[in-house]
């Protein structure tokens, strides 16, 4: 804008007619726009050109003082009107400066077109105006480099994001063919595949696709390296290209519509996770930017599997151990289940053993000894009662108080009343009285724990059995 202000001052001071006498001051202000790299021109509201700088003949191949005077759009477009979009319309139009871009298909260049009025008028009373045409087409391919650069970043950096999110590898394959097909700069159809190896080598498996037809899907669910463009990619681990259906394109139907590839390889410095299919219009050319672009988005999609493998892997571990500590916790619980009730089975076996040894065994013993037995009979009586005494000596130190501190004639009273003896029954088998029976029922409860209770003695000792 410093430019334009300085240029316009040398216009502001420099009519045309002394413009046409050659002054100083026009002499200096062509000067000025000669030094200009990029082509400059006055012209005037009808477009008629009353100044040029030499650029426009190394741009244009135009010689600057034949082209005064002449209309501006045949000049420089060889049309007959403005050219469309002319930003000289547009400012008599709306009454301010313009600046404008454009792209020129027949150079394959970019411009830019700008228009200042420089608040003058010629001799004629027209409005006078600078216009500056400058090829842009360097810093629109830096431009287009730079949003092509942010772009395959933004998706790098949104692949990365998903892996640190608990999703299923399934689930962030899918997502990721989303944000590839998402690029503006990828001249890529919205359809395609990644397939990963899994525990078969030697084999891709489909593991997320769009667009893919349900036939297409069942056909390449599994594909064995070398087969196909996508087996090739991963034999060869190098990105398979083809602008159409070709020799390579074994797996085929009849109703396949023309298409074309990019098979990416996923690889690691170890082996091939994967393989990425895109699908291209048919006769899509080979761009090595999109080659690169996608061996970067595969690179980083190799790291990301392969650390949600080693996740799987060790969540698959960590439900395993928990199983098996779950199984060792319910196998020693049982085992102290077992060992507790064979407690209590041994328990109950040596206070059955002591309770009829004294009960059933010793009475008769007793009454043996008094019935005139000889001294060898009496020896006899006596060596069996020691041996007795040693087999349940081992369960008498283990009883409890319960049995233990019943007298032998207790034990056998307690005995009759578990088997249902009546008190009179009990004395008729002892030749005792009824009341000396019931001294020892008294005695029996007390020493059971039951002389404050009401509980029955006969039940109580049929539960100690």
């Amino acid at each position: 804008m410093h430019l334009v202000c300085y240029i316009t001052s040398f216009v502001g001071n420099t009519t045309m007619e002394t413009a046409k006498k050659g002054t100083l001051d026009t002499l200096d202000l062509q000067a000025l726009i000669d030094a200009i790299p990029f082509y400059v021109m006055l012209v005037d509201e009808k477009h008629e050109i009353l100044m040029t700088n030499r650029a426009i003949q190394r741009d244009l191949g135009l010689n600057p003082q034949q082209v005064i005077g002449g209309f501006c759009p045949k000049v420089v477009h060889g049309l007959d009107e403005p050219y469309p979009g002319c930003p000289l319309e547009e400012a008599l139009e709306k009454g301010h400066d313009v600046e404008r871009e454009f792209f020129n298909a027949e150079t394959q260049r970019w411009v830019s077109s700008a228009i200042y009025s420089t608040g003058r008028k010629n001799h004629e009373g027209r409005q006078i105006f600078i216009h500056f045409i400058l090829d842009i087409s360097e810093r629109k391919r830096a431009e287009e480099e730079l949003r092509k650069n942010h772009d395959i970043q933004s998706v790098i950096n949104d692949i990365l994001r998903l892996s640190l999110e608990d999703i299923a590898i399934e689930e962030l394959l899918q997502q990721i063919l989303g944000l590839i097909f998402s690029i503006p700069q990828l001249s890529i159809e919205s359809k395609g595949s990644i397939f990963l190896v899994e525990n078969e080598e030697g084999m891709l498996i489909m593991k997320s696709q769009s667009g893919l037809s349900k036939q297409i899907q069942k056909e390449c669910a599994r594909i064995p390296f070398g087969k196909c463009l996508c087996g090739q990619a991963a034999q060869t681990q190098e990105t398979q290209f083809a602008e159409r259906i070709d020799g390579r394109h074994e797996i085929q139907h009849g109703e396949m519509a023309p298409h074309g590839h990019y098979c990416v390889p996923i690889s690691s410095p170890e082996k091939v996770l994967g393989v990425i299919n895109l699908y291209l219009t048919e006769g899509h050319v080979f761009n090595k930017r999109e080659e690169e672009f996608l061996t970067t988005i595969a690179n980083s999609l190799a790291g990301i599997i392969k650390r949600k493998q080693i996740d799987q892997a060790l969540k698959e571990r960590e439900k395993e151990l928990e199983q098996k500590t779950l199984n060792l916790e319910e196998m020693n619980s049982a085992l102290k289940i077992l060992l507790e009730r064979r407690e209590e089975d041994r328990k109950e076996l040596e206070e059955k053993v002591l309770f009829n040894v004294k009960g059933l065994v010793v009475q008769y013993i007793e009454r043996l000894r008094g019935s005139g037995l000889d001294k060898r009979q009496l020896g006899y009586l006596d060596v069996l009662e020691s041996n007795l005494n040693s087999i349940i000596s081992p369960f008498s130190r283990k009883m409890s108080s319960k049995y233990l501190n019943l007298t032998p004639v207790e034990v056998q009273v307690a005995d009759l009343i578990r088997q249902g003896k009546t008190t009179k029954e009990i004395a008729v088998i002892f030749n005792l009285s009824t009341r000396t029976i019931e001294f020892h029922r008294q005695n029996i409860r007390k020493k059971l724990g039951l002389k404050e209770k009401k509980a029955n003695l006969r039940t109580s000792l049929l539960a100690l059995q």
